[in-house]
């Protein structure tokens, strides 16, 4: 070789006394370079720890069974959990246990166990039955990197999910505010027209009576005169008035169906109607009360206010009857007055779809709770109005 390269001599171990210098240079860049690639398509698959740890430990023990092209690699963690590829042999379970008990890389003929810190095992089998140190390297590598990994899936997980919680929280936080603020509006104009009612009670219809007592006084000292005449037209305009000062104040009186069930409902409402009227009233039930809807409670107590009212205003009667009767499936709401409304008159306008407000307003709560409304006539003269419902409706 006269004119040969001492540097590459010495590289090639030409001039070496070690006539396999060359080669083992060869294979320990071929190792070195399986090596880098191996932690290159393994740092690939640490990097899902995004999807979570499932995910994570799939796509490891898929990059390990590739790159070592081997017939079997098993993933355990502490939870009991197993991730392989594979069929998984026999000799898995002693080499588990005892890479777990020395907490260090132990191989057998053909296979490699490594701890995983703090979280478990990794095993596989490799397909040449003899154990290169560089394979263990790598796969202790690979462990290594694979349990800081798998925390940092576990805590992206942890975090999405309280981020799907907090959102969840804060979406039913906002619903709550807003009923909130819709109850507080309700309630505030409920407050109002209860202090309107009590107002008009106290001051406009305690004037109007005051009013009529004076006409009667000079109606009955002037009782043939143009003056006591127009005396007397004067005392019944007064009390007509009156009469709706105090139908308005029954109607601004809102009470809640929620504080002592339907039975406590009526109650309260005969008990206000009686304040207002000099009509005499009574209420009662019959039957094994049942709970009701809320919507329900409200739609009968305003069909109840109503039916009253109209009595008043309408019928000129002396007496109301409120019946609220619970059947087998049903609950029966009857309001019954010795006016002198027709039933068969007043059905005929209740059927009719251009029916007079009062009775719309029946009719259309009745049939909102898939009820029925009819008008019929009360024994011993003036009418009922009966209203029928769904008791679980």
């Amino acid at each position: 070789m006269p004119h040969s390269d001492p540097w590459l001599e010495r590289l090639t171990g030409a001039r070496s006394s070690k006539p396999t210098f060359y080669a083992e240079w060869r294979r320990k860049s071929h190792g070195l370079d399986r090596a880098i690639e191996a932690l290159r398509a393994i740092s690939a698959a640490l990097c899902t720890t995004t999807s979570g740890p499932d995910v994570l430990c799939d796509a490891v023990v898929d990059a390990l069974a590739r790159h070592f092209g081997a017939p079997a690699v098993s993933l355990t963690l502490v939870a009991r959990r197993e991730f392989r590829r594979g069929a998984v042999p026999d000799e898995f379970a002693d080499l588990r246990e005892r890479t777990r008990a020395e907490a260090r890389p132990v191989t057998l003929p053909g296979m490699v166990g490594v701890p995983v810190l703090q979280a478990g095992t990794l095993l596989v089998e490799l397909p040449a039955t003899e154990v290169d140190e560089s394979e263990v390297a790598i796969l202790q590598t690979v462990a290594n990197q694979l349990s800081v990994a798998l925390e940092n899936a576990c805590l992206y997980q942890e975090a999405h999910e309280r981020t799907r919680e907090l959102e969840e929280r804060n979406r039913q936080l906002e619903v709550a505010h807003r009923r909130l603020s819709e109850a507080g509006q309700r309630q505030l104009i409920s407050q109002e027209r209860h202090r309107i009612a009590r107002e008009l009670h106290d001051s406009v219809a305690q004037h109007l009576i005051s009013i009529g007592m004076n006409l009667e006084w000079c109606r009955q000292n002037e009782p043939s005169s143009a003056v006591g005449r127009r005396v007397a037209v004067t005392k019944e305009l007064a009390r007509s008035a009156l009469t709706q000062m105090r139908a308005a104040i029954f109607e601004l009186s809102e009470l809640d169906p929620q504080r002592s069930g339907m039975r406590g409902v009526l109650v309260d409402l005969v008990r206000e109607f009686r304040a207002i009227t000099p009509l005499r009233v009574r209420v009662r039930t019959r039957g094994e009360p049942v709970a009701l809807p809320l919507a329900a409670q409200h739609a009968l107590f305003h069909i109840a206010q109503e039916a009253m009212f109209n009595a008043v205003r309408h019928a000129a009667a002396h007496g109301i009857w409120v019946e609220l009767a619970y059947r087998a499936g049903t609950v029966a709401l009857t309001v019954a007055d010795d006016g002198t409304g027709d039933p068969a008159a007043i059905q005929r306008r209740l059927t009719r779809a251009a029916a007079p407000g009062g009775l719309v307003n029946i009719r259309e709560r009745a049939r909102e709770l898939h009820g029925t409304a009819r008008v019929l006539a009360r024994r011993g003269g003036g009418v009922r109005v009966r209203v029928e419902v769904p008791a679980d409706d």
